[in-house]
Parts: structure tokens; sequence; C-alpha cells
């Protein structure tokens, strides 16, 4: 890529877009009412004086904004569509707005993002936001756009009392275990995340502030949403700090600390009860039919305490009968496989019903899956009535993904088809053979049916 350099003293006073690499040994100021877009790395060795209304950094390449000088930005878009987005190899401050289009800010706890007090932040997504440390300043209440590994995952704070304090957050997706033992817990807690945390501190003053944490689909599963509880690492063990009120539902939201939180630290969404999130992060549960047996098959991601799964059948949803019990792995963050077979239903169509128990006897129950009789080997199939009048059934276990008709001569007709009800509609076929070929999942049949009105 081009550079351009600047030595000396340059003003920009316009709409600029700069298809280059930037490196400012000068005196750089962009006026009021600039707008500059770089596409390229951005390498600050002198001064750079932003008082314009948007610096954009975009493009399609991996950008670096660096240089040995602290470079204080007006009003910032990140706009790059790179997998990586920008990387900060210097401290960057930011007073204005910082908008989140497109790709991500990685920041270090040295080459951090600093936000002032007179800053704001939108547009922020699993798309676009801080991976990595991000530092706010002043006093006013403030949602961290910070996330890792495509995915948002804020934080937030109240109004500080002094408008020269600091804080600083990161977010983390993975077990806090390692570092903050999982099972240290404080007694108003039955068990606490075992999929994400966040480190909050206060770098800067002695404000204390209310503290937010949120979730979603990464966070392993919510479903009572007062149960939920804001906790923190107190060095020894994970404390309660309460449930101040949640926003949102049990797919999506926030729920606040009890009080200002007056220490900082590792914080993770916690429950006083077996719910929220769940010990056991289920992947898949499915019951499929091989060899006339019924095979059920799960999969979980990581488990806290997990003492046993439970598997139930029921013919009507309503009444279950525990038909079996499998031996969880107690307390991992690795993918665990399970699987067990029912020799005994091979010619009955039932519910299968997954639940979980903790070490503590706490029992959750999963999911829920429905399975048509085995007696009908899923690489078969068959058609029905044959001969037939009009209408001609399809039956298979296997998914149909395309069914096409033809006469004696092997010449394709226009039938109407039903794929979604396996059907074929012969009303304005004379009588005769046609032969049928049925596309699945597992593989391609040919079966003859005879039409005949007599």
């Amino acid at each position: 890529m081009k550079k351009f350099i600047i030595i000396g003293f340059v003003l920009f006073t316009g709409s600029l877009e700069i298809r280059a690499q930037l490196t400012n040994s000068g005196n750089l100021r962009t006026f009021t009412g600039a707008n500059v877009t770089i596409y390229g790395d951005v390498t600050n060795n002198g001064t750079i004086s932003d008082s314009g209304t948007l610096v954009t950094l975009a493009g399609s390449n991996l950008q670096t904004f660096g240089g040995s000088s602290v470079t204080t930005l007006n009003n910032l878009r990140l706009n790059n569509t790179n997998a990586t987005g920008v990387t900060l190899a210097q401290a960057l401050n930011v007073r204005g707005l910082l908008t989140f289009t497109d790709g991500y800010l990685n920041t270090t706890t040295t080459n951090i993002l600093t936000l002032t007090a007179t800053s704001a932040v939108t547009g922020t997504s699993n798309n676009s936001f801080v991976s990595g440390p991000a530092v706010k300043t002043g006093n006013t209440a403030f949602v961290f756009p910070v996330g890792k590994n495509v995915v948002y995952a804020p934080i937030a704070i109240s109004a500080p009392g002094v408008i020269t304090d600091q804080f600083r957050a990161e977010y983390f997706q993975t077990s806090p275990n390692a570092l903050y033992s999982t099972s240290s817990l404080e007694p108003t807690l039955h068990h606490v995340s075992d999929c994400e945390y966040w480190m909050l501190d206060r770098t800067t003053g002695t404000s204390n502030a209310a503290t937010t944490l949120s979730w979603d689909t990464r966070s392993c599963g919510v479903t009572i949403l007062s149960d939920l509880r804001v906790a923190r690492w107190d060095g020894t063990q994970w404390t309660d700090k309460g449930n101040g009120g949640t926003t949102g539902t049990t797919a999506s939201g926030t729920v606040v600390s009890g009080a200002a939180v007056t220490d900082f630290g590792p914080f993770t969404l916690a429950s006083i009860s077996s719910s929220n999130p769940l010990p056991v992060e289920l992947l898949a549960f499915s019951a499929t039919c091989e060899n006339e047996e019924v095979v059920l098959r799960w999969s979980t991601d990581s488990e806290f305490n997990n003492d046993f799964f439970t598997i139930e059948s029921s013919l009507d949803a309503a009444d279950w009968k525990a038909v079996a019990t499998v031996n969880g792995e107690g307390t991992t963050t690795t993918l665990t496989n399970y699987s067990w077979i029912d020799a005994s239903n091979p010619g009955r169509s039932m519910y299968y019903r997954l639940s979980q128990t903790d070490n503590n006897g706490q029992t959750i129950i999963h999911d829920i899956d429905y399975l048509e009789n085995c007696s009908f080997p899923e690489n078969s199939v068959s058609v029905y009535p044959n001969p037939a009048k009009r209408i001609v059934n399809i039956l298979t276990e296997a998914k149909v993904t395309g069914i096409t008709v033809m006469n004696p001569e092997g010449k394709v007709i226009g039938t109407p088809v039903d794929l979604q009800l396996q059907q074929i509609d012969f009303n304005e076929m004379p009588n005769g053979v046609y032969f049928i070929r049925i596309d699945t999942a597992r593989g391609t049949f040919h079966e003859k049916v005879v039409i005949s009105r007599n």
C-alpha cells in the first residue's frame, strides 16, 4: 500500500479519503467540518489535533493504529470489514461519539482505548465492539462496548461520583474456573456461570457504582430472571451482589447488582437456584432409529457439578417413566458426548425426555424428542396404497428432498408433488404403471406404483 507521510504542518478542512498508510511525524490538524476516511495503517509520531466532524477507519484489510504518540480523536467511526478489524498499537482516546458500524477494535492493557468524560458510544453489535479492555472516564452511567470472539457482551456501571474517576472493563468468553474457582461460593449462591466472566476495575478514584451484567444465547441458558444474581470474586470466593432488577427475557437481558459495588474485579452471572445459567450446557438431544433400535444421543459443551442424567419415556408426553440413568462428568469445560440404546420399544412411537441432576440433588428438565416407531428401518422407502386411485403416500424415516415421477418409458411427467406431506397426486393421470424416484438424506430410492380406478 502507498504511504501518506506528514512531516510539517497539515490542515484538513473538508472531506478526504486516504487510501494509503498514514504516518504523521509533524502536526496534523483537522478543522471543524472535516471528514477523514482512512483505509490504511495509522502511525502517529507527532501531534494530531482533531476538532473535525468524523474520522473513519475503513476498508477490508487489517488496520493498525499506533506510533510513539498517544492520539486523541473527536468522533471516531469503526467501519472495517476485515475479520480482525483494527488493532491498537498505541493508546487511543476518544472524546466525542464512537460509532461501531463494522469490525472489531482490538486493544490490550497497554494499547488501550479510553473514552473521556464527554464521550458516548453507539452502534455496537456482534459484528462490531471492543475486543479487549476499554476505559471510561467521567461521572455518567456507561455501558462498556466490550466482547470477544464475535460475541458482544456489554457490562455497565451507574454514574460515578467524580468526573475524573476511571473504570476499566474487559469481557472473557471462557470459564472463570481456571483462575477463580467456580466451586468457592458464598452460601446464598447455588452456582455461578461456567461460560463467561468480566473484569471490571476502578483504576482512578474512589466512587462506588452499581454493576449491570448482560446475557443472551452465549450465556448457557437463563430460565428464571428473579433467581439471577450479580456475583463478584473477592479473592477467595464468589460473593452475592444481589439482583436490583432485570430487563429483557430469558433469551437476552440484563441484571443489575442490588446496590452500588464498593470493590471490583471479576464479575459473572450467578443464581440462587439450579437455574440461571444452567449447570450443564446442553448442545443437542436426539432420538433416532438404528437397526430397529432407539438410539438416544446428547452432547454437553460444559458441566458444573453434574451427577447424572435421567432418560424418561412417554406415550403421550404427559405420563413419564424413567427408563435409564447415565452418570455425568461432574465439572468439565470440554465437549462430552453421551448415548443410550432403548431396545424395548422398536414398534412403538415414543416421546423421550432428558433431565439432569447435580450433586446437590437439584434436577433440571432439558429437551424432549419424539420418535416414530423403529420397526420401519430408516434406510427403507415404501409407497402406499399400491395400487392407488389418486393419492400415493411415501413412507420413510429419512428426510425427503425430492420426488420425481416417470412413465414406463422413463419420461418425467408433471404430476403434483407435496414434499412436506410426502404425497403424489395422480388425479390427472390415466391408469397405468409409474416409476417414482425418491431422493432422501440417506440416498436415492426407486419405487413402482400402479394407478387403477376400476
